[in-house]
């Protein structure tokens, strides 16, 4: 699976006794490299895809908290309308 002497040590003295060997050992080679590289493919994939989320979630917060001050300042100002609007009606 790790490619490394596959040739030397394990496939070619098995291939001298059975010749079809071979039929074997490419697509097992070929599925078990194609495997890990999917795995470590999938593990990076992930990784991004949770630090998106987290980019996502910390915007959200961000935007939560300035449309929180927003209605702050809005509610400060109709407060302040108010109690102008009470004083006229004092007056008169």
């Amino acid at each position: 699976m790790t490619l490394e002497s596959w040739s030397m040590g394990i496939s070619r003295p098995v291939m001298e006794i059975y010749p079809y060997a071979w039929a074997f050992f490419i697509p097992f080679i070929l599925i078990a490299t194609f495997t890990m590289l999917n795995l470590f493919i999938g593990i990076i994939v992930n990784t991004m895809q949770s630090l998106g989320e987290n980019d996502a979630e910390k915007a959200q917060a961000a935007q939560a908290l300035e449309h929180q001050r927003e209605r702050d300042e809005l509610h400060a100002k109709l407060d302040a309308i108010h109690a102008e609007l009470q004083q006229l009606k004092a007056r008169n």
